[in-house]
């Protein structure tokens, strides 16, 4: 049976980091001073950790076995129709980004970070095709 109070967590942490993100109001990478850089680079990461945590979890629900790799969780709840082909890749892509700023954040460039702003909804559309596959309000 489905912890749905875990998963409810997860998503009001999800939703949390998103609103964060939003409320900074960056644009361009003319808006990205080195402060905000780094504070927007951070709140990104922590939402995707987040965005992690809620696929291992419906994963572990769902007895669909052990990932190999983080994109496998994706892989997996397309495999059992929990979410889509399309977004199976967009949020699998948008999550490889996390790899960046884990291991190579000297790397993450300004075109980066607005490029996630601009796909931002698709974490939003992950999170409620979750919600509603387990009746989550």
């Amino acid at each position: 049976m489905a912890d749905l109070e875990k998963l409810s967590i997860i998503i009001d942490q999800i939703n949390g980091y998103v609103t964060l993100i939003e409320d900074m109001k960056i644009k361009s990478p003319k808006d990205l001073d080195d402060l905000k850089f780094d504070a927007i680079s951070m709140r990104i990461f922590s939402l995707l950790n987040k965005v992690i945590d809620l696929a291992e979890e419906v994963v572990r629900n769902e007895n669909l076995g052990m990932p190999m790799k983080t994109r496998d969780l994706f892989e997996m709840l397309k495999n059992k129709k929990i979410i889509s082909k399309e977004m199976e890749e967009t949020v699998a892509d948008l999550v490889l980004l996390r790899n960046t700023f884990a291991h190579r954040y000297d790397k993450v460039e300004s075109a980066q970070i607005i490029s996630f702003l601009k796909k931002i909804n698709e974490i939003n559309k992950f999170v409620e095709t979750i919600r509603r596959y387990y009746k989550i309000k």
